[in-house]
């Protein structure tokens, strides 16, 4: 009986079949068994509704796969403790993190005649990264990150954009600082090169699953109103990962790389008693290609007793390549814990972007996902982003012994026009257009198992999904109509 993982290649293989094994197994449990640290990271979820520190925050953070609503962007906190080991000086903190992923991938091109079609590798991300406040008003920090992948030549680790590959370089180097004279609303000004997280991350987001993250230059005002609310405004420009050189904003192949993020986002925690309402609005711009596209939208958090609720909706105007861009996103989703022994909580989520029906109309519809966090909402085998598409979610989650926790996902994939759009993977990658072809719109289901258990000082975190291609694929000619996907993880901040 054939494997879903085979240990060869076949006949364009030429790596042994113990490095495979070694790539994706040996190596993270090995690490999760064996090192020692000071400072534990479990491998927990992170889930909407909870509460998350700063996404600023340097390298002792988890990056957890599902995401969190909060998007509070307080400086990160020097450690004042003299026992503490990573206090250096007065004011001036250390902080590091590891974190080794191997991922493995079947027929994820649908054809294995095509290059990329299956893959493996293993991912490292190294972070050291300095905290300083010399008073309660300033905080400046400087991380280094080294990010390197291994294992598999079908992938280039030194094109630029990158999100494999980006060996010893800055990953944040910013300077806070709160202003005086504001005691009723305190306003902060963070300038330099940072991270952006807001709301549930379905915009804006790091992106810490993929090795080098996302993180852009630019200045942050935040002004603190109390009672819950708050307000930031930013101008930024995405930072490409160029692994041969300095990260800089040389011009890329890439129309969102190359483009500014300027915002306003607004957080009020007093309108809605257990909830919180969020208004947002968002400007893409890349002068070059003709794209100014202007978002604007709202979302809604709460939780009542055992029921958790969210809904965002968005419309989206200006101009895309040149003509008039309009679309739109909606989101509502739900769950609910029941006091039984692990906790389990079932949840349900439907999605909505918009595609274009008409791409000789002169308008063009697609919805633009900007930046987000898409892996934790549209299937982990990353096949789908937000645009030109349908998303139905069926979640169960449980606590095990042992501090386990185990997350079982059943997704159901469908395109809004599939005759006329494309369907785009989670980078918003085109996979395959269907250029006037009458098609089902059902692409297919995908079911993803995750276990995070701790162990010892090591969050390790396990997963695996299989996805079932749908009437789409057949139409469309696939040559194959499942693919696989299994990763490794082990994560360590000390």
């Amino acid at each position: 009986m054939r494997s879903c993982f085979p240990l060869s290649r076949g006949p364009r293989g030429h790596r042994p079949a113990v490095d495979r094994v070694y790539l994706a197994v040996v190596v993270p449990l090995a690490l999760a068994i064996m090192i020692p640290s000071r400072a534990p990271v479990q491998a927990q979820s992170v889930e909407p509704g909870s509460v998350e520190a700063d996404a600023s925050s340097i390298a002792s953070r988890p990056d957890p796969v599902a995401p969190a609503a909060s998007d509070a962007l307080p400086a990160p906190a020097a450690t004042d403790t003299a026992s503490d080991w990573r206090q250096i000086l007065p004011g001036l903190t250390l902080d590091s993190q590891i974190r080794l992923r191997s991922e493995s991938r079947r027929d994820t091109r649908f054809d294995r005649a095509r290059p990329g079609n299956d893959e493996d590798y293993l991912l490292s991300r190294f972070r050291v990264g300095l905290n300083w406040e010399p008073s309660e008003r300033v905080t400046g920090v400087v991380e280094v990150q080294d990010a390197r992948m291994l294992g598999e030549d079908a992938i280039s680790d030194i094109r630029a954009p990158n999100i494999y590959a980006d060996p010893l370089d800055i990953h944040q180097a910013y300077l806070e600082v709160r202003l005086p004279g504001s005691a009723s609303a305190p306003v902060s000004v963070r300038i330099g090169r940072q991270k952006l997280l807001y709301g549930a991350q379905r915009m804006v987001s790091p992106l810490e699953w993929v090795n080098t993250a996302r993180v852009f230059d630019g200045v942050r005002i935040g002004v603190d109103a109390g009672s819950g609310r708050n307000l930031d405004a930013f101008a930024t420009r995405l930072v490409p990962v160029r692994p041969t050189g300095f990260n800089d904003h040389a011009p890329t192949g890439s129309r969102m790389f190359n483009s500014q993020l300027h915002g306003v986002y607004y957080r009020d925690a007093s309108l809605l008693e257990g909830g919180r309402v969020e208004g947002y609005w968002l400007l893409r711009r890349e002068a070059r290609l003709g794209d100014a596209v202007h978002t604007v939208g709202a979302r809604v958090d709460a939780v009542y007793g055992p029921w958790a609720l969210d809904a965002e909706l968005a419309g989206q105007s200006g101009r895309y390549g040149g003509v008039p861009h309009r679309a739109a996103l909606l989101h509502a989703g739900g769950s609910f814990t029941a006091e039984l022994p692990g906790r389990p909580k079932l949840g349900a989520a439907f999605s909505y972007g918009s595609g274009d029906d008409d791409p000789h109309d002169g308008v063009h519809a697609t919805f633009d996902q900007l930046y987000p966090l898409g892996h934790a909402y549209y299937g982990y085998i990353d096949l789908f982003a937000l645009q030109n598409l349908r998303n139905t979610e069926i979640t169960v989650e449980a606590s095990l012994p042992g501090r386990m926790r185990l997350r079982v996902g059943v997704q159901d994939f469908a395109l809004v026009a599939p005759g006329a759009d494309a369907w785009y993977n989670v980078g918003g990658a085109v996979v395959h257009r269907a250029a006037g072809e009458t098609l089902s719109p059902h692409v297919g289901n995908e079911i993803d198992v995750t276990l995070r258990v701790p162990v010892g000082d090591v969050g390790l975190e396990v997963g695996y999904g299989r996805f079932f291609g749908g009437a789409y694929l057949r139409d469309a000619g696939f040559a194959r109509r499942t693919a696989d996907f299994l990763y490794v993880q082990t994560t360590l901040g000390f």
